[in-house]
């Protein structure tokens, strides 16, 4: 059978596994024996026999070639059960997930956006109204020089000394008096210096009555009762005018009385700390600070 099927395969130029490949599967189709096959179309002889034996696969069977050899006898053999070829899955498209959404944030309180921007309203207010301005430290009592860079007082003097802040002197006789030697200026003029049963000082009036500091303390020291003439200030005011009479105040020291007209002028007429403080005669008096 190898002969022959060799002898077919020189015939019509196929490879002899070919030919015995389609032989087996012509075979296998008709129920005939392979060598049956074989012979037929080498056009030999059928074996005895041959008609009444199965036809095998063989036992390792060989590639089946991409097309089967034509029949010898013009008819194209069979190359076996069709085996379907499966293509390779298109390689799915990445699925995209959703993108998460942004986290917001919670963002400041209120309060505290509130407080960034009253602190230093506040801050800048009270630098710009406070008896020593901006440019010293707390009351007058502490600045920093800026040559050197060391703390020292306010006018001054080494920092590690008692300044004697007539300011805070003056605001205590205004808001609180001094006993038996005499009221509160508040009681009359209001403590924020708005003024009541006496004149009002705030809006620069108190400046503008008395340009002088010397004339406010002598008028603040004699009072309306023994003032020696009819008016009074740079305004010439009636010392007997509406409302309440201006108590004198001859009990209080020079320095508390010049302390006090250092207040109102300052606080409420909006005169620089310094100028006023020349002008009423005021001088930080330093003493060593105990310890």
């Amino acid at each position: 059978m190898q002969e022959l099927a060799a002898k077919i395969a020189e015939a019509h130029g196929y490879p002899v596994d070919m030919v015995m490949r389609s032989a087996y599967a012509r075979a296998g189709a008709e129920g005939k024996p392979v060598e049956v096959v074989i012979a037929e179309w080498a056009g030999e002889e059928v074996p005895a026999g041959a008609a009444s034996v199965p036809a095998a696969e063989p036992a390792t069977p060989t590639p089946v070639a991409d097309a089967a050899p034509a029949d010898p006898g013009g008819e194209v053999a069979d190359a076996g059960p069709v085996v379907e070829v499966l293509e390779p899955l298109a390689e799915a498209a990445p699925v995209s997930e959703p993108e998460p959404e942004p986290v917001k944030s919670p963002g400041l309180p209120r309060w505290l956006v509130a407080a960034f921007v009253i602190i230093p309203a506040l801050a800048l207010l009270y630098g710009m109204t406070g008896p020593n301005g901006p440019d010293c430290g707390t009351a007058g009592q502490l600045a920093i020089d800026p040559a050197t860079g060391v703390a020292e007082n306010c006018d001054g003097t080494a920092y590690g000394f008692e300044v004697v802040n007539f300011f805070t002197i003056g605001r205590d006789i205004y808001d609180n008096g001094l006993g038996s030697r005499g009221a509160a200026c508040a009681s009359c003029h209001g403590s924020a210096g708005g003024g009541g049963t006496g004149p009002a000082f705030t809006g620069g009036a108190i400046v503008e009555v008395f340009s002088q500091c010397v004339d406010h303390v002598e008028w603040v020291a004699i009072g309306s009762n023994d003032w020696p003439d009819a008016t009074y200030g740079d305004t010439a005011k009636p010392v007997l005018g509406s409302g309440a009479a201006m108590p004198g105040y001859p009990d209080l020291t020079p320095e508390e009385l010049a302390s006090v007209v250092l207040y109102e002028r300052v606080a409420f007429g909006g005169e620089d700390f310094g100028t006023a403080q020349g002008a009423c005669g005021l001088t930080d008096e330093a003493v060593e600070a105990a310890g």
